[in-house]
């Protein structure tokens, strides 16, 4: 934190569960605001150098994928070293495996002078017995003080089982996880130590074989949920709902009575972590988990379990493939040599496909299997050609790029009777035979159009929808009243009136985006709502509707919104995050008073033309987080907004006040 000009670079060792990435993110988020610019990033075993500026590009100047695959790895580290010429920045790579792979990114990093020498690595340690004890405790009864939440008749055998952790957090949190979901009494805790004492006796490898009990100890229906974690790349942060469609595309998520088959899902996750045998990445302004990562260590657990039990295999992991003609399920790294032959030995017996890649989109076939459930390969471009009754059956998830052809898109689509998600990413014309789907629930498809007469009506069961604006916003989209998110990109214009009269009768829903559309329409009041958390508004508002009770994000754009638009927004009970970017307040003036924006915690104001900003004292008595950008007419802050001004930034520099 020193203003010296140096890089200072700070090693944190320890062998894997020690808490080091966890320590790195306290420390980051405590502190990042205090750089110019900023950036968090893992690496796995198997890294690719232009993947990781990539990323690294992504969070210090924005670069799109896209930008960046235009780009060779000499242009993208010039652009970094230029970017961060002259800046303090902060940039925390997790995961290094080895000297050569420090020694190939500190090359693109700018130093002023010298690397720092009195900088010594930081070593973590284990946990003594008062700290195990109160992690173990916060863990077993997260709503109780640790250091009274325990039974006095349960201590005795809770530090009998603690001590087997031998002070490593990711044991002990384990372990915790495990407890928490047992009945509170000596014999159920005294069953749990027994079954620790028997499986740990004679191993050389405790944590694994704590790791592996919590595995055995899951319910049934999260042991697939779990090995299906493993699937996934290391360190890769796994969108939630990704995860929970493939879930329930392979069949692990049972339905229950009137229950919707996405909620059990959601609950499996939250069940995962609450054993901590995944963790939550980043949580949604409902609460509910965003992202996930499975911990090396699990991971590792993951793949042995499920290559015992021939659950799934990985391709190019670790320079590793396997020769099985029975895979049922397949992950693919990068590389797809040798990925017909694999198809091919196995067509019989696959069930999943899932290939991960960032580079540029191979041509790849989605092979006939009819035991085919979820095929996910989101930058690939896929060939398919002349398909046969119920090929394709089974395939309940669907994600792509795009088709090489719109004729072999169509005759396909045609074919998936049973099919619950498909993701189109590139732009194209979604065909007739789209609407004959009549078991889907989530069609994401943004930059797509429809082709012909749209037949919303048949799609009963959406409870996604993402579509480039047509005329089928004005066919029946007011009777997919099981709409969760919806989402339409392009001019709505022409379709306000039918827009907005199906969006008053859309009450499930929990996201609202229009995104590119010009002007919004004069929405109903959103008081019945109740779900509806998350608004991204692109286009002009003649006057703001009544909003969700209980909005927790609002992003607006080219809105223009006069100045009597905030004292509308500060009323907003359960509002967490507010953006206004450029064009989507036209005042030159804001004033937000007292009591007002009561739990407002992240503010981003992007090219507004405001000069004076006056915020009376209890307002935004909640804030953490504001961050000005491209607002050069806005000469002096409110004194509340200046305490924070570490966290504000001017365009190129950090504004403190």
């Amino acid at each position: 934190m020193s203003t010296e000009s140096r890089r200072c670079v700070i090693s944190i060792i320890g062998m894997g569960g020690l808490g080091k990435t966890t320590l790195a993110k306290k420390v980051y988020h405590d502190v990042k605001h205090n750089f110019d610019c900023h950036a968090f990033v893992y690496l796995s075993e198997q890294f690719g150098i232009k993947d990781v500026l990539m990323r690294i590009l992504k969070c210090v100047m924005g670069l799109s994928r896209e930008e960046g695959e235009k780009l060779n790895e000499d242009e993208l580290g010039m652009m970094l070293r230029d970017h961060l010429r002259e800046k303090r920045y902060l940039l925390v790579i997790d995961d290094i495996w080895s000297t050569q792979a420090w020694d190939t990114l500190k090359l693109v990093l700018p130093i002023a002078l010298y690397a720092d020498p009195s900088c010594h690595p930081h070593e973590m340690r284990l946990l003594n017995d008062d700290e195990g004890w109160e992690l173990f405790m916060k863990k077993i009864f997260p709503e109780g003080d640790p250091s009274t939440a325990c039974p006095v008749e349960l201590e005795e055998t809770g530090r009998k089982i603690l001590a087997k952790c031998g002070g490593l957090p990711l044991a002990i949190l384990v372990l915790g996880g495990l407890l928490s979901k047992k009945d509170k009494t000596f014999s159920s805790w005294s069953k749990v130590l027994k079954s620790v004492n028997r499986h740990l006796t004679e191993s050389s490898d405790q944590c694994r074989d704590i790791l592996a009990l919590s595995y055995w100890d899951l319910p049934y229906y999260l042991k697939p949920c779990f090995l299906y974690l493993g699937l996934f790349p290391e360190d890769y942060e796994i969108d939630s709902w990704t995860l929970i469609n493939m879930w329930i595309a392979e069949g692990f998520i049972p339905q229950k009575d009137n229950s919707i088959v996405e909620d059990v899902a959601e609950d499996y996750l939250e069940e995962l972590v609450g054993r901590s045998m995944i963790q939550a990445a980043s949580k949604e302004a409902n609460g509910s988990i965003g992202s996930c990562r499975i911990h090396d260590l699990l991971r590792d657990l993951s793949i042995s379990e499920a290559t015992q039990n021939n659950f799934f295999t990985l391709h190019n992991d670790n320079g590793t493939s396997s020769s099985s003609t029975s895979v049922r399920r397949l992950a693919l790294y990068d590389n797809i040599d040798g990925y017909n032959e694999h198809i091919n030995r196995s067509i019989a017996t696959l069930r999943s496909i899932l290939w991960f890649s960032e580079d540029n989109m191979p041509l790849l076939l989605i092979p006939g299997g009819k035991l085919l459930r979820v095929f996910d390969a989101s930058s690939a471009e896929i060939l398919r050609g002349a398909t046969r009754d119920g090929e394709f059956f089974n395939l309940r998830y669907l994600k792509i790029y795009k088709f090489a052809s719109t004729k072999s898109l169509s005759s396909f689509i045609g074919n998936l009777s049973n099919l619950l998600t498909l993701e189109i990413s590139s732009t194209g014309i979604l065909p007739n035979a789209i609407w004959n789907l009549e078991e889907l629930r989530h069609l994401d498809a943004l930059r797509c159009s429809v082709d012909g007469h749209p037949q919303l009506n048949n799609l009963r069961n959406l409870q996604t929808l993402s579509l480039g604006a047509g005329s089928w916003i004005n066919d029946d989209l007011g009777k997919l009243t099981n709409l969760r998110q919806l989402q339409i990109a392009g001019d709505v214009s022409s379709y306000h009136k039918a827009l907005s009269e199906s969006v008053e009768k859309l009450c499930n829903l929990r996201a609202l985006s229009l995104v590119n559309g010009h002007s919004i329409p004069p929405f109903m009041p959103f008081t019945h709502h109740l779900y509806l958390y998350q608004m991204d508004l692109d286009g002009r508002i003649e006057k703001l509707p009544v909003l969700p009770p209980n909005l927790a994000e609002l992003r607006l754009l080219h809105s223009k919104l006069e100045q009597d638009a905030i004292s509308t927004l500060e009323k907003l009970p359960h509002l967490k995050y507010l953006a206004l970017w450029r064009n989507s307040y036209d005042s030159k003036k804001m004033f937000c008073s007292s009591g007002g924006f009561p739990r407002l915690e992240e503010l981003y104001l992007f090219g507004l033309p405001l000069e004076e900003w006056i915020v009376e004292e209890g307002a935004m008595p909640s804030l953490k987080s504001v961050v000005l950008e491209k607002m050069p007419n806005l000469k002096t802050l409110p004194e509340q907004i200046r305490v924070l001004s570490k966290w504000i930034y001017g365009e190129g520099e950090r504004s403190g006040a």
